[in-house]
Parts: C-alpha cells; sequence; structure tokens
C-alpha cells in the first residue's frame, strides 16, 4: 500500500514534468509573473511628475510658491507658459502632466488678508497622478499661506509661539501604518502574489487533468500532495523570499503563514480538480480561468472595498478561495497577525475544500450503464 503510494507520488510529478503545458504554467508562469509583475510598481511611488506653470502674477510669493510646488517629491516645474492654450498644448502633447495657474494679484491679495485661489488643472484618468498633484499643490499653498498668516500676526505685535498657535492650533502627525513608504507596490503586489498562485495552479491542474478520467481514490490524493506539496514551496518564495528581495513590508511569522497557505492550496487544489471534471477540454478551462482572472482580482477586494460591492456579489465570491486567503495572508504577513486572528478564514478554506472534494466526486463518478 505505502509502495504504491509512492509510486503515485511518482507518477504525479513526472505529470507535471512531462506535460508541457502544465510544466510551463506551475514551474515556468509562477516563477515569470511574480518577478515580471512588480516590475513597474517598484518604484512604490510616483516621483518628478512633470507639470506646466502660468504665472500671471510674477511676484515674490509667486516665485516662492512655484519653488515650493517644485521642491516637492511627486511633481517638477518642468515648462513654463504663457497662457492657457500653450500650457494645453503641452498637456496634450504629454510633456506635463498638470497645468498650475497662478493668477494676478496673488500676492497683492495674499497679503491683505483676501483670498487668493490659484487655478490647478490634471489628468483625471489617471487617479494616482490627479492624487499626487492635489497634494503637492494643497501643501504648497498650506505652508505659504500659514507662513504668510504667522508673519502678519507677528508684525501686529502678536508672540511667535502664539501666532503659529494661532495659524495652527492642532498638528497632525499621519504615520502610514503596515506601509511605511505609502507606496503602491506595498499596497497591491502581497495580494497580487496570492491570484498568480492560485490561477497557475487552477490552470496547472486544468492542463493535466481535464478530459481525462479519474485514475481512483489513491491517485487523486497522491496528485493533491505533490500539487500541494510544490505550491508550498513557491509560496515560500512568492510570499517570503520576493517581498525581501523587492524590500516590500512583511512582518508576520512564517509559520502563521504556512497555516493560511496550506488550508488555501487544499482549497484551489479541490477546486481545480472540480473545474477539470465539470469542463471537458484543457482549452475550456483554460479559457474558463483567463475570463474569471479579473473578476477574481476587483473581487478580492485589492482594487476596491469588498465593504462597498454589493452584498450578493460579495458573498458569492466566497466560493473562490482567494476572496478570504488574499486579506488573511495580508494581515498575517503585513501586519504580523497570529493565527486566532484569521482563523475564520482557515476555517472557510478547509469548508472550500471539502466542498469543492465532494463536487468533483460526485461529477467523476462513473455512470452506470444504461438499461438493456
Amino acid at each position: 500500500m505505502i509502495a504504491a503510494f509512492f509510486h503515485e507520488i511518482a507518477i504525479a510529478i513526472m505529470a507535471i514534468w512531462t506535460d508541457k503545458g502544465a510544466r510551463s504554467t506551475m514551474l515556468g508562469a509562477t516563477l515569470f509573473f511574480s518577478v515580471f509583475f512588480p516590475q513597474p510598481y517598484l518604484s512604490e511611488v510616483v516621483r518628478d511628475m512633470p507639470v506646466a506653470i502660468i504665472d500671471q502674477d510674477g511676484s515674490t510669493l509667486s516665485r516662492e510658491l512655484i519653488r515650493r510646488i517644485d521642491a516637492a517629491d511627486a511633481v517638477a516645474v518642468a515648462r513654463y507658459a504663457p497662457d492657457m492654450p500653450s500650457a494645453r498644448a503641452l498637456f496634450l502633447k504629454r510633456e506635463v502632466y498638470g497645468i498650475v495657474v497662478v493668477p494676478p494679484k496673488f500676492e497683492h491679495d495674499l497679503l491683505a488678508g483676501r483670498a487668493a485661489p490659484i487655478a490647478a488643472f490634471s489628468d483625471g484618468g489617471y487617479f494616482l497622478l490627479n492624487s499626487v498633484m492635489s497634494s503637492a499643490l494643497s501643501n504648497a499653498t498650506r505652508s505659504l499661506g500659514a507662513e504668510v498668516q504667522v508673519g502678519r500676526l507677528t508684525a501686529s505685535g502678536v508672540d511667535m509661539a502664539q501666532a503659529m498657535a494661532v495659524v495652527e492650533p492642532l498638528r497632525v502627525t499621519t504615520v502610514a501604518l503596515f506601509n511605511p513608504t505609502g507606496g503602491y507596490a506595498s499596497f497591491v503586489l502581497p495580494a497580487v502574489f496570492v491570484l498568480i498562485l492560485q490561477q497557475t495552479l487552477l490552470m496547472g491542474i486544468g492542463n493535466l487533468k481535464a478530459g481525462r478520467r479519474s485514475a481512483g481514490g489513491l491517485s487523486t490524493l497522491a496528485d493533491a500532495i505533490v500539487y500541494v506539496g510544490l505550491y508550498s514551496l513557491w509560496a515560500g518564495v512568492v510570499l517570503v523570499v520576493l517581498p525581501w528581495v523587492y524590500r516590500l513590508p512583511r512582518i508576520g511569522d512564517v509559520a502563521v503563514m504556512y497555516a493560511v497557505v496550506v488550508p488555501f492550496l487544499c482549497a484551489v487544489t479541490a477546486m481545480g480538480l472540480a473545474v477539470a471534471r465539470l469542463i471537458p477540454t484543457k482549452e475550456g478551462v483554460i479559457f474558463f480561468l483567463v475570463v474569471l482572472g479579473m473578476p477574481l482580482f476587483f473581487l478580492s477586494g485589492v482594487s476596491w472595498p469588498s465593504e462597498a460591492m454589493p452584498k450578493l456579489l460579495h458573498a458569492v465570491a466566497f466560493i473562490i478561495p482567494s476572496t478570504t486567503a488574499v486579506p488573511a495572508l495580508v494581515r498575517v504577513n503585513q501586519m504580523g497577525a497570529d493565527v486566532r486572528s484569521v482563523e475564520t478564514a482557515i476555517l472557510i478554506q478547509l469548508g472550500l475544500c471539502l466542498a469543492y472534494s465532494i463536487l468533483a466526486m460526485v461529477v467523476g463518478r462513473p455512470k452506470g450503464k444504461p438499461a438493456a
């Protein structure tokens, strides 16, 4: 019995290696996507986004405002334009991604204590660029306005400390917990790595099992052990080694991580076997999983909060292992959560594993011969 079991294990390993589709998916694609996907996000935050300035005032304070805008890490004053049509032409040619207009009498109104509004235009089609532009401009105008107001108060005889307390009675210090750089890579990559593991494992099982009859319970168990074992190794590479290589924040305990990873991989394996038996061809399985890939990303709660999704859609998403595994693994790896904090997710993964295993057995059960 034991010899037969290890024989089935060896057959399962060789099946992955000899099947070109499974080998390229479960070995090559997992490594390729895990290494390639983070590359565009390694800079973490937007830096030196070029903006154009239309300075219609030409005063000392307008130049100081422009200097402060340029001093921000996120933006850089790249061009000065004489008027709006010229700045708009630069924007449409993608030479700049934002426009700042300093109106006439800016300094005069500011020193007189009147509102001195400035106009800012940015590309609303790019959320990050629009946010960066707004933040840099807001910081520059707020600091300059506070300095002018403090100067006005001290000129009237108010003590400097009192003047600063009047201008800024409450000082707020913002600390980005679990994402010190406030970067996009630290936010999105830990979740994407989990989705990569899920999708490549499902595709690999589809390549191996779609359209093939079950070889029996011992063979299926050996297959599942090989798949989970292989992807447990990949989980160590993708969720531990690569974050260290890319300097992504990771403070979780590896043992706690595997307490989530192993049930997750069991659930994905059971789901893959069920899908492979429901869809009779490799092409059909791959097409189904490719089409499903983008919805799974959105349903995971990475790009849009799950609390803001329709309740029915959010409930349906729980049949996919990544829906609960992604937030659980993010809590463990990036927030240092313990097992008790993610035990609900672990139980859900075990429940999905059981449910998909039953579905795979029911679908794969040989049909009786028709009556004569």
